[in-house]
């Protein structure tokens, strides 16, 4: 007879439920008001807005990110998430990077992503010499 091995925590399928690891994050970081980078990009290109800010208030429909003096706010419902990391480029397209993080698929085809990370340490040491000129 084989036996089922199930991990005591499984990943977050993309996609998943608001319920999931992913809003959990995002309620975490709106609760200890935690700073964040963000980046939100339109679906049919034109805006990328990218910044640091925090999750001001957080429901299943909207979020509102406080940037500073400005206030970004962001329809959510019928969005789909996932927490994980995502693949960046620099710049130049030489480098690639890993950043964890949450990604949120808005209904409008529109994608937010918000991380409590910066670029790694390690990534910026070979990030420096490439951009030097």
């Amino acid at each position: 007879m084989a036996a089922l091995i199930v991990s005591d925590r499984l990943p977050e399928p993309a996609g998943a439920s608001p319920q999931g690891a992913a809003w959990q994050q995002l309620l975490r970081w709106q609760e200890n008001a935690q700073q964040l980078a963000f980046v939100y990009t339109r679906s049919q290109g034109g805006l990328i807005h990218t910044g640091q800010g925090r999750l001001d208030q957080l429901t299943l429909d909207a979020t509102t990110i406080e940037a500073g003096n400005s206030k970004l706010y962001i329809v959510l419902a019928g969005a789909s998430y996932e927490a994980g990391p995502q693949l960046f480029f620099t710049p130049n397209l030489l480098s690639r990077f890993h950043v964890n993080g949450v990604a949120v698929r808005l209904a409008n085809h529109d994608w937010l992503f918000l991380s409590d990370e910066s670029l790694p340490a390690i990534g910026m040491e070979s990030l420096r010499p490439r951009l030097a000129p």
